[in-house]
Parts: structure tokens; sequence; C-alpha cells
């Protein structure tokens, strides 16, 4: 396997009036295929397969740098709007920084 990411769609928040989110999960690229733009290709492509599901915004945790996440149009976030079933989910001792993009 050269790369993996996957997008899951949060449905809208009834009690908060927000639309869709979407979360991207498990996001990796095999050592020697970093820094080839395979990233960014696999990045690219969940965003506009979160655009076809209406998705409004994307959510994402990294313990990384997070700047391939910047160069794609995400910013740090808090987790106040994000869905509350992956935001509960995360472990904080790990330390991960959290972003999101508006779409």
């Amino acid at each position: 396997m050269e790369g993996c990411l996957a997008l899951r769609v949060h449905e809208a928040d009834a009690e908060g009036g927000r639309g869709p989110a979407g979360v991207l999960y498990n996001f990796c690229v095999a050592r020697h295929r970093q820094r080839s733009g395979l990233g960014g290709r696999l990045l690219r492509a969940a965003v506009a397969r979160a655009r076809a599901q209406s998705v409004g915004s994307l959510f994402t945790a990294t313990v990384g740098s997070g700047s391939l996440f910047l160069r794609h149009g995400f910013a740090p976030a808090g987790l106040r709007l994000a869905p509350e079933a992956w935001a509960t989910s995360l472990d904080p001792r790990r330390g991960a920084r959290v972003f999101a993009r508006t779409l």
C-alpha cells in the first residue's frame, strides 16, 4: 500500500442547525512515497468527494506538524464545531492538533 485516507460524513446537527461535516481519518503515506505529491493527491480527492456529498466543513486531527493540511486550506481549529461523536473520541493524551476547512 502506498497511502490511504478515509472520509466519514457525519449527518447534520439537528439542534445546532449545522450541515453535514466530514472527518478525515487514517491519513498515511508510505515513507518511500512521502514528498512525492501522493498525500496532496489523496487530500484533493477526499475534498472533492466531500464536496460531492454536500459536506460543508472538513475536520481532521494529527500528531504531526499539519503542514500538508495547512497547504491545502485547512486551519487550526477547536472542537466546538466538529462532529460531537468524533470530537469526544479523540484521546487528549495523544496531543493531536485539530484542523478544519470550510468547503
